[in-house]
């Protein structure tokens, strides 16, 4: 992967696989390639030369909204707004309602999913977010 076509690359003959199902962390040093990976995977930017497969599709053949609607990525710095829990959770309102609060209920968090959550979560612990 390149950021410009007159750049060196910035990730070379990587290669990891990735069980059905599993969830990845990608953790490293800083510099290490980390968001370049997640750029890679979310398409932001194209590659320049091989290729990404997800359960044996190549990725460059999808559709971006539906790529990315599939991948979740956890920031190390929590980004919340101002709203509810629950819109934190959900924001597009995607999620059944009884599945997301049976999900949070085993999470043991103290709080409701309707508690109103202040600007960039100023009101939470640094754990809590």
């Amino acid at each position: 992967m390149k950021y410009r076509p007159q750049l060196d690359l910035v990730l070379e003959n990587l290669s990891f696989k990735v069980a059905p199902k599993e969830k990845i962390g990608i953790v490293g040093r800083t510099g290490s390639g980390k968001s370049t990976i997640c750029i890679s995977i979310s398409r932001i930017v194209e590659l320049f030369s091989g290729k990404i497969t997800i359960d044996g599709v190549d990725i460059s053949q999808l559709n971006l909204n539906y790529l990315r609607s599939r991948i979740t990525v956890i920031p190390q710095d929590p980004t919340l707004f101002k709203g509810t829990l629950r819109y934190n959770l959900d924001p597009a309102n995607l999620i059944d309602p009884e599945y997301l609060e049976a999900v949070y209920r085993e999470t043991e968090m103290k709080f409701d999913l309707d508690m109103e959550i202040s600007e960039n979560g100023s009101n939470l612990s640094t754990g809590e977010k």
